[in-house]
């Protein structure tokens, strides 16, 4: 963080602190917002029709090499993260850090044919759902900006409490399926 010369501002003794207070917690939500979007820039957007939007959810890092296959989703998928979800993932991390993207594209067939929908896990700040990881849930085309499920959902928190014990995540199959010499 970059220092402040303060001498020059001209205020009253006593609107120095709280101007002080105001420039330093300023400077820290910019520097923490600025740290965020380095990460991966326009990945996830807020939108009002949507609780979010994933426009540009091609760019994020793709885990595995071949087609996994889901009984529950009945279809073929691919994982994609981001950033702060790919760290935690090499690093074998037990919980993954608030802000991590799950994205996984579902396809018909193992040849990815198509891409019929989305399925996102996204990590909140603690407390969003404490009794479930914290995690929000979406149901979106393939194109990452229209959801048609969002936010708490009950069926897949109710697959994914089965994994409680992996921050809700199906973390073995996927480990056995990431190829890290591509990363």
């Amino acid at each position: 963080m970059k220092k402040l010369i303060l001498a020059c501002l001209r205020t009253p003794g006593s609107m120095k602190p709280v101007l002080l207070s105001f420039i330093l917690s300023t400077m820290i939500m910019l520097d923490l917002s600025a740290s965020q979007a380095d990460n991966d820039e326009g990945v996830i957007k807020h939108d009002d029709k949507n609780q979010f939007t994933f426009p540009r959810w091609k760019s994020l890092h793709k885990l595995n090499t071949e087609t996994l296959v889901s009984a529950d989703h009945n279809a073929w998928f691919d994982i994609y993260v981001n950033t702060i979800a790919k760290k935690a993932y090499v690093e074998k991390l037990s919980l993954l850090p608030v802000g991590s993207i799950i994205l996984k594209p579902l396809y018909p067939d193992e040849q990815r044919s198509e891409t019929a929908k989305l399925t996102i896990m996204l990590k909140m700040e603690k407390g969003y759902d404490r009794e479930n990881g914290d995690w929000w849930y979406g149901v979106y085309d393939k194109t990452g900006m229209e959801g048609s499920h969002q936010g708490k959902i009950k069926s897949c928190i109710k697959c994914h409490t089965q994994a409680k014990e992996t921050d809700y995540m199906f973390s073995e199959n996927v480990l056995e399926s990431i190829n890290e010499e591509e990363w």
